[in-house]
């Protein structure tokens, strides 16, 4: 209704236009209308399109005020979570202060210049000092100009950061960085990387499997998560990467702030890049040029994909290497990452009614060896032979997974079952690297055969012998420009 007052008691109405503005969904927000068309006329059709126009960008700033709204109280939103965060999940300044207390053991007292290391031996606190020590060595403090302290807040947040689930659990990532450790020093790879690769690297392993949650992307999507509706594909990777960089805006957190601006957006690239290439659905979509690229000595390193590549197989070598240790420490690592699918197998039947993968089942619990025996030869074998090709100072860590793939094989001939591989006496075996190996593998050859064939025994690299450390084409330490390469 059109009220006289509202126009003035002297005018006459002669023609009336109005027109609801209306929101996505149809519903309406308000009513918009013009009165009395110039002249003798009345409103057409043309004016009511014109009009119709009219309403639609009325509509549109309308929403557009609205989603401003809502954009400051999600920033406001963003500001509390991150105030929670940096009081509930960020160092304080008494576990700064104690660390600071600490002398920072030698790289050789830790062990983690090996790859055998094994982190049983470290206490909580010795993690984080072993974590500052890989810094220290790599010379990243004095490179990147990093306040001691700020590294020191840094890496408790992420460790406080990593949940406590049965495998992917600090412990997990601490394992990783220290396996990509030593590829960059026994490795000889950091003589082979950029600064800021490194830094990515180092930093990328630290953080790729933070909030971990013990479940995987499948049963994200199966559980319709947040993460899920939240990223298109690699659900947990894309969130570890988010969340790294949630923890290191903290205040006091910020170990970056020496970079520029270009530095700062390429180190992103580059750690966001490692941490996506732990998702193995993007190994097993790379893996086939991987070898390729390592078997063809013309190869050109210092392509950008083909230096991205290298960097991805690294991490995911990391990511895996449990496989490559010795036993004793493989069993328990089997144990543990049974158990969390285990665990997500029994969720995915009780609360979705869901029949979970193979090994995830309860039920095939007893099959552990021979689950293991296949993980070795689908996906731990391919690629530590290629990382050998690339580099054959990392042929431990072929050795370690042949090793450990027989070990499995004995368990499995001998039907060992879940609750007795613990106790399980097995003899540990040197398995034959020195010759490809073919589709019967090595089975059929006994401990003896093994122990007495002199062709069997595994070369141990000399570390100081200049020009192993890289033997697949010519890797400099300045790879082309990376800005247009995906994360």
């Amino acid at each position: 209704m059109v009220c006289a007052e509202t126009i003035g008691a002297d005018r006459e109405i002669r023609s009336v236009l109005a027109m609801p503005i209306l929101n996505e969904s149809r519903n309406v927000l308000g009513v918009v209308e013009i009165l009395n068309k110039k002249g003798e006329e009345r409103f057409d059709r043309n004016d009511e399109s014109l009009f119709e126009a009219f309403t639609l960008f009325c509509g549109l700033g309308i929403y557009n005020v609205m989603n401003f709204e809502r954009l400051i109280k999600a920033n406001n939103a963003q500001k509390v979570v991150l105030e929670i965060l940096s009081y509930h999940a960020s160092a304080n300044k008494d576990e700064v202060s104690l660390i600071e207390r600490e002398e920072i053991p030698s790289a050789d007292s830790l062990n983690i210049l090996s790859f055998e290391f094994a982190d049983h031996s470290l206490d909580t606190d010795q993690t984080v000092l072993a974590t500052i020590r890989m810094f220290m060595d790599l010379d990243l403090i004095n490179k990147f100009r990093i306040d001691f302290q700020s590294l020191i807040r840094w890496s408790i947040t992420v460790r406080k950061n990593y949940r406590d689930v049965m495998y992917h659990n600090w412990r997990h990532g601490f394992n990783v960085a220290q396996m990509m450790f030593a590829m960059l020093t026994s490795g000889q790879m950091s003589q082979q990387f950029t600064d800021l690769e490194v830094f990515a690297l180092l930093v990328g392993s630290l953080c790729h499997d933070i909030d971990h949650r013990g479940t995987t992307n499948q049963f994200q999507k199966l559980s319709d998560s947040p993460l899920a509706n939240l990223y298109s594909t690699s659900f947990m990777e894309y969130h570890h990467f988010n969340h790294f960089l949630t923890i290191s805006q903290v205040e006091g957190n910020n170990i970056f702030k020496s970079l520029n601006e270009k530095e700062y957006a390429d180190f992103l690239d580059l750690t966001k890049t490692t941490i996506l290439a732990t998702d193995l659905a993007l190994y097993f979509k790379h893996k086939a040029l991987f070898k390729q690229l390592v078997e063809n000595p013309d190869t050109n390193w210092d392509d950008c994909e083909n230096r991205v590549l290298l960097r991805s197989m690294m991490i995911t070598g990391c990511d895996l290497s449990a496989i490559t240790k010795p036993w004793e420490v493989q069993r328990m690592v089997a144990e543990k990452i049974a158990s969390e699918f285990f665990n997500q197998g029994d969720i995915e039947r009780d609360k979705f009614g869901h029949t979970p993968a193979y090994m995830m089942d309860r039920s095939k619990r007893d099959e552990l060896p021979k689950m293991q025996v296949g993980f070795i030869d689908n996906i731990c074998l391919e690629l530590y032979e290629s990382l050998e090709k690339a580099n054959p100072l990392f042929r431990p860590l072929l050795d370690g997974c042949l090793s450990n793939r027989r070990n499995w094989s004995n368990l499995c001939e001998r039907r060992t079952s879940f609750a007795d591989i613990s106790s399980a006496n097995i003899t540990l075996t040197s398995i034959n690297t020195n010759r490809p190996r073919d589709s019967s593998f090595s089975d059929e050859m006994s401990d003896s055969d093994l122990e007495n064939d002199e062709s069997l025994k595994t070369p141990t690299p000399d570390l100081t012998e200049p020009g192993r450390a890289f033997t697949v084409g010519t890797l400099s330490n300045q790879p082309e420009e990376e800005s247009g390469v995906e994360g």
